[in-house]
């Protein structure tokens, strides 16, 4: 049996997001486990998936009549992954792309400090906005630039990439499964996040490990009202939140500042 699993739902745009993400992590991904939650797509993509599922041994599809949201299909999927012993359990959505050995530089993480409970790669796509146009098209020709950005192999976070987040198995077994009460989306991650570190695991990136993140291909029909009802939940449920994430924002403008600086000087 495969030491990883990982769980990622989906929600039609098949064409934009589901078929290429399955091409994709066929592709640059070894030795892994998948569970596919379909969260009643109505676009082709169930179809497809009963075929593909056939093809394909390491694969599980679970199939809902309706849309469900994040948490809930998540929940279904780590409730499967739980009646196995997988070491990790990655929590993925469907419109990334990877790149060479993803999954093992990020894996590699957990090997350097036993506390580390929530691992992720980086995006290839983000600070480069400045320069260059990272694209789904274009975004292999220019990850391995990254690379040379980083001397340590790994960084302590507070918010992993949750969009591609590995989670080792003894921070589920300890913490239990995500809060639905954020349904259909927004804040469940961030909350998953603070419960972890609660627990008394930390969180890394990789600094060797890339993936490309088409940001919002799923999440952008979610209503304001929503994100503001999930976020003012969060924010009752995790006062110190509010502390972190403030001091993220300021932390954001001063990298900005930095890569700017960098820029003209090189």
């Amino acid at each position: 049996m495969n030491k990883t699993v990982i769980i990622t739902p989906v929600y039609n745009k098949f064409e934009q997001a589901t078929k290429p993400f399955l091409d994709s992590i066929y592709k640059y991904t070894d030795s892994f486990d998948l569970i596919l939650v379909d969260n009643g797509s109505t676009d082709g993509t169930t179809e497809y998936l009963k075929n593909f599922e056939k093809e394909h041994s390491n694969l599980k599809v679970i199939y809902n009549k309706e849309n469900l949201g994040y948490s809930k299909a998540n929940n279904q999927g780590l409730k499967l992954a739980l009646k196995s012993k997988y070491e990790y359990i990655g929590l993925l959505n469907n419109d990334i792309l990877f790149t060479p050995q993803w999954l093992e530089n990020t894996l590699k993480v957990f090997d350097s400090d036993p506390q580390i409970g929530m691992a992720a790669p980086r995006d290839a796509g983000r600070r480069k906005f400045f320069r260059k146009k990272i694209s789904a098209e274009n975004y292999l020709e220019h990850y391995k630039d990254r690379l040379k950005r980083f001397k340590e192999p790994y960084k302590y976070v507070l918010e992993p990439l949750f969009c591609c987040v590995i989670v080792k198995r003894a921070v589920i077994d300890k913490i239990g499964l995500m809060d639905e009460n954020y349904t259909p989306a927004f804040w469940e991650d961030q909350d998953y996040i603070m419960r972890m570190f609660y627990a008394g695991f930390s969180a890394a990136t990789s600094n060797r490990s890339f993936i490309f993140h088409n940001h919002s291909t799923t999440s952008s029909s979610v209503k304001t009202e929503i994100y503001e009802r999930n976020r003012e939940y969060f924010f009752k449920k995790h006062p110190l939140g509010k502390w972190i994430w403030a001091h993220k924002r300021s932390n954001l403008i001063k990298d900005i500042k930095n890569y700017l600086k960098e820029g003209l000087e090189s």
